[in-house]
């Protein structure tokens, strides 16, 4: 049976990793007992040695491709344990622990228990098998090991189960950021336009010490509600939201900061870089075509420029920024002034 692609071990998962990492383990037990077998020359030697080649091989197969423990490794590491045991392999009971701790961790719950008794039954049989006779010390040995079956099964249940729950709240918390982050944005961002907000104007120009400012107010916007309806007043807005957002670099920043009027925000950028972006935006709305009932609607921009600097407070840098846009008013409209 071939891994599929859902098999593939997911490095962020933690169960995962701490079954790979006893998978790589198993191997290294392996090497005990062949190392054990060929020093001793034991009887089996030969048979040992091709079981730990099988084995060594298939797991490393399993760690390399990176593949999730599945029913198939269970049955076939199960065989090899049961062929360590029956030629007589040092340490082999082991390899049944750590088998039973991989896939414990897989399935969990009543399934471990059945995992389990599997694992304990086949170990038993291939003790039994291997012995020429029950010996009382033996017999201990069974029953010590069984106890470790049982005891690991426990633990095993147990760190999946504080895994799940770890993973569980992680998922949680990942959700509740990401909802935090969802209704950061709808908080600070304009419906309309998709630029951010008043709110978002505060908070970002904070702790800015020198950028500089541009304020953007659409000329008769009033006039045009009234003549051309809101609907049409709003599609006026969200085109040269569009704009806006088209003609700054990713370092700036563009704010709806009320009704018909935007801010520009302008990090490390000379006044007169700042005017130039300006200019370049009114001439783009002067010269665009805003289409209502078929008929071309005159749409224009009034702008006013100011440079805000560290001894200059973010209110009084608005103040002027302001104060030059309705001097671009007083002066005709559809130009740029600077304070």
């Amino acid at each position: 049976m071939s891994a599929t692609k859902h098999e593939y071990a997911v490095w962020g998962d933690p169960a995962l990793q701490l079954q790979i990492f006893i998978r790589k383990v198993s191997g290294i037990s392996v090497l005990f007992s062949l190392a054990v077998a060929v020093f001793n020359q034991e009887s089996h030697w030969w048979m040992i040695t091709g079981l730990a080649i099988v084995y060594i091989f298939y797991n490393a197969s399993l760690c390399l491709r990176q593949v999730k423990p599945h029913l198939q490794e269970f049955f076939v590491n199960l065989a090899l344990c049961a062929g360590f045991t029956v030629s007589g392999a040092m340490y082999s009971s082991v390899l049944y622990h750590l088998l039973l701790v991989r896939m414990v961790l897989k399935v969990g719950g009543r399934r471990a228990v059945r995992m389990m008794l599997v694992i304990a039954l086949v170990y038993v049989t291939a003790q039994v098998f291997a012995s020429s006779r029950l010996s009382t010390g033996l017999w201990f040995e069974i029953i010590y090991n069984t106890i470790g079956f049982v005891m690991l099964t426990l633990t095993a249940v147990y760190m999946r189960n504080v895994v799940e729950v770890q993973s569980k709240n992680e998922g949680q918390i990942a959700e509740l950021m990401r909802e935090n982050a969802h209704h950061y944005e709808l908080a600070h961002t304009d419906q309309l336009t998709g630029l951010l907000n008043h709110r978002a104007y505060l908070e970002k120009t904070a702790d800015l010490q020198q950028y500089i400012l541009v304020i953007i107010d659409i000329d008769y916007f009033k006039k045009l509600n009234d003549t051309h309806g809101h609907l049409f007043g709003d599609q006026v807005l969200e085109t040269i939201g569009r704009m806006i957002k088209q003609s700054i670099r990713s370092k700036d920043m563009a704010f709806r900061y009320g009704g018909e009027e935007f801010a520009l925000v302008l990090p490390g950028t000379s006044l007169d870089l700042g005017l130039k972006i300006a200019e370049r935006l009114r001439f783009q709305v002067a010269n665009s075509d805003f289409i209502h009932h078929g008929e071309r609607v005159n749409i224009t921009i009034s702008i006013g420029v100011a440079r805000k600097s560290p001894s200059v407070a973010c209110q009084d840098a608005f103040r002027e920024a302001d104060s030059a846009l309705y001097r671009a008013k007083r002066q005709g409209r559809n130009q740029c002034a600077v304070f």
